[in-house]
């Protein structure tokens, strides 16, 4: 079952606002002034640009979360991750805008392993939390900090 990214206004504005800015920059901007090795108007300087773009556009529409049989995976653009479900131990709740894979800042921490944690943002938190649960029972819910309602 796939879960997409939920995304808050401030990771819209970053994004499409450094996206809009570049686009604007490539149409209106004049000659590069000074001496530069590579403007933003020579062919490796498309090239930067484009590929530029192309990570932003990935990140933005390539962001979400997947439960297949006993693994949860992780995709945030061209990045992929997989955390094997029955390794979960606790799913809390963080407000930190610093940490991947999230478009937002109310995100949920997944502790696994020995010591690893990932953050994660689902539109639907509670349905991921029950395929997570579905698969591994023994998961710890933070009830104080995550607002979950039993189904």
């Amino acid at each position: 079952m796939y879960f997409p990214t939920k995304k808050d206004i401030w990771f819209f504005l970053i994004i499409w606002g450094f996206i809009l800015f570049m686009i604007l920059t490539y149409i209106f901007g004049g000659e590069p002034v000074g001496w530069q090795i590579i403007t933003y108007k020579s062919v490796p300087g498309y090239i930067i640009g484009a590929s530029i773009l192309a990570l932003l556009i990935w990140i933005w529409f390539g962001t979400g979360y997947k439960v297949e049989g006993e693994l949860l995976k992780l995709k945030f653009g061209p990045y992929k991750s997989k955390v094997q479900i029955k390794e979960i131990k606790k799913i809390s709740r963080t407000k930190s805008p610093f940490t991947a894979p999230a478009l937002s800042v109310d995100r949920l921490d997944i502790l696994f392993g020995k010591y690893d944690v990932i953050n994660i943002s689902p539109k639907n938190e509670s349905e991921l939390i029950h395929s997570l649960l579905a698969v591994n029972p023994n998961i710890q819910i933070d009830k104080i900090s995550l607002e979950f309602n039993e189904k």
